[in-house]
């Protein structure tokens, strides 16, 4: 499989071009990667050791470190990295695994040396690995703390976006409300332009009827009076033809005039005059007295 890096000249690019194919064999498919993170586990650190057998203890940090960034730089390379435990956001993983390859090696060049009998290269090397122990530790301390922080934040961000979700929802429905508000609003607004222009309406026909009532009345003020008029009229006619008794009983003319003034009376009694007429006749018979 090629590299990235291969194509660069001099002893460090291909050690790194080395490492880096050794670390892909080692990844496989990604279907079980072996673990790969923590270079305090004797079989971890023995993987590294052999993956970087090549590279030179001065390199071993930046091959390491450029191994790793250019399998993260290919498809699917940073989840099969995460796989394995490696972390290529976190420089200071490759640092530590650099450190811990290089203490194995001056064990291992210890043991085959039979220098085990070096109490001060000894007392050195342990606390060269109790140092590179405690900075283990430190940094995945950290890495905990800020995965932890990550996940807080990750919390944090989901919530914040569901409650946006549920504000935007809110305001949707708002909206559809003051829209449903506004057209239930238009709607009262057109039925009490309806209802205004059908009082109007009905004012109008009520002024016309009112006008129409005070014209018959005044017909029927003027009618009445016409036949006050007549009325009278035939009453005066009635005394007249009762005086012409005295010269002619037999004379038919005071029936007739009684019948015409009893046919007036009789109409102002249905116009509803009965009383006026009934004063008008009193009126003209004291006259005739």
């Amino acid at each position: 499989m090629a590299m990235p890096g291969e194509a660069a000249l001099g002893p460090a690019a291909e050690a790194i071009a080395v490492l880096t194919q050794a670390l892909d064999r080692a990844l496989g498919d990604g279907a079980a990667p072996p673990p790969l993170g923590d270079p305090r586990e004797p079989e971890v650190i023995r993987a590294w050791a052999e993956m970087t057998d090549g590279v030179d203890a001065e390199g071993l940090e930046e091959a390491l470190a450029a191994a790793i960034q250019a399998l993260a730089a290919l498809p699917g390379g940073t989840t099969r990295l995460a796989d394995a435990g490696l972390m290529p956001d976190m420089p200071v993983q490759a640092s530590l695994i650099a450190g811990y390859v290089r203490m194995f090696r001056r064990i291992k060049a210890i043991t085959a040396a039979g220098g085990l009998d070096d109490a001060t290269l000894m007392a050195e090397t342990r606390r060269d690995i109790r140092a590179l122990n405690r900075r283990m530790a430190e940094a995945l301390d950290t890495i905990r703390t800020q995965r932890r922080t990550i996940a807080r934040m990750n919390t944090a961000l989901i919530e914040r976006e569901r409650r946006q979700a549920q504000t935007t929802l809110a305001l949707e429905q708002a909206r559809d409300d003051v829209t449903a508000a506004r057209a239930a609003l238009a709607r009262l607004e057109a039925e009490r332009d309806d209802a205004a222009r059908t009082a109007e309406a009905v004012r109008a026909e009520r002024d016309e009827l009112r006008r129409d009532l005070n014209r018959t009345r005044a017909s029927v003020e003027d009618l009445k009076a016409k036949y006050l008029e007549k009325f009278a009229l035939a009453l005066h006619d009635l005394n007249r033809a009762r005086e012409t008794l005295y010269n002619d009983p037999r004379s038919s003319l005071p029936a007739m005039k009684a019948s015409v003034a009893q046919g007036y009376y009789m109409i102002l009694e249905d116009m509803g005059a009965g009383a006026e007429a009934r004063k008008l006749m009193a009126s003209i018979s004291e006259e005739a007295l």
